[in-house]
């Protein structure tokens, strides 16, 4: 992959994300300007690591039919569905169906699983999912509206990017080379259990004013608080923590290294379709509403 090392690091730390003790795992859809622009082969890389589901199409009735057993016995963390155009692309009853048990097993959590075709689950606690989706730039255009009204899009923290002229060059580099023959899958060695992070107040009113800036706009239009926002960026740095434990720290205290990462990631916290910055290019704090 050439120049996607920040949209990686942001796939890893949504994946983190699960293991910080009492918050729902983050989910992120991810936007690219057009196709052909890495986001499944980026994906792909992780799908080597413990307690994520890959789905390449779905509906309801089969995620419930295929991982209602996993899902109630706390097995997985995150599903990937790279192609996230597939299951969207149904009829709109199937499509309607699929986003509301995909909405509430990010948001309220699985409490129980009836259907007229598979034995009823019922679980103790309710289990809460993330969810790492792709499309393109047309197609989350297509369904935006729709999904802000619903409340759907606001579950997620969306990333949004292009490629500049260097990048698509190195890109061009890469293939004729057949580099991509030798790409290579990134597993993370996640913790068995969850970390209990603790967040400094001083760092915390931080995160906040960074949430309030990069949701400015949406603000202005009516459209969002921004309290998502906020808590995205909590889950981001504490994910942060959780990463450094998976490399052999027991740090639990989040620090200003590990909001600073996230402030230097937050260029692709917006809708703007800013180029990624890769090992050539600025790699300076960038922040747009």
């Amino acid at each position: 992959m050439i120049d996607t090392q920040d949209l990686e690091k942001v796939v890893a730390l949504t994946l983190a994300s699960a293991y910080i003790k009492g918050e729902r795992p983050l989910s992120l859809m991810i936007v690219s300007d057009r196709p052909e622009s890495g986001k499944t082969d980026t994906v792909n890389r992780f799908d080597v690591n413990k307690r994520v589901a890959y789905l390449n199409d779905v509906t309801a009735y089969a995620l419930w039919r295929d991982f209602g057993k996993d899902l109630a016995n706390g097995n997985i963390k995150h599903f990937f569905i790279p192609e996230f155009l597939a299951p969207i692309s149904r009829q709109s009853q199937t499509v309607a169906s699929f986003i509301a048990t995909l909405q509430m097993l990010i948001e309220e959590g699985l409490k129980e699983i009836h259907t007229g075709f598979l034995e009823p689950i019922k679980l103790k606690n309710p289990v809460t999912v993330g969810a790492v989706v792709c499309l393109p730039r047309n197609a989350f255009g297509e369904n935006k509206l729709s999904w802000e009204i619903s409340g759907f899009l606001s579950r997620f923290l969306v990333i949004t990017y292009r490629y500049n002229d260097n990048t698509i060059e190195k890109v061009f580099d890469s293939i004729e080379n057949r580099e991509y023959l030798t790409e290579t899958k990134t597993d993370l060695y996640l913790p068995d259990q969850e970390i209990a992070v603790r967040i400094p107040k001083d760092i915390a009113n931080k995160c906040r004013v960074l949430a309030q800036e990069l949701t400015a706009q949406s603000r202005k239009d009516g459209k969002v608080y921004g309290y998502r926002e906020l808590k995205n960026i909590f889950k981001l740095i504490g994910a942060m923590v959780v990463l450094c434990n998976c490399n052999g720290s027991d740090r639990t205290v989040v620090n200003e290294d590990d909001l600073s990462e996230v402030m230097r990631l937050s260029y692709l916290f917006t809708e703007n379709f800013n180029a990624l910055k890769g090992e050539d290019n600025d790699k300076s704090t960038e922040v747009s509403s």
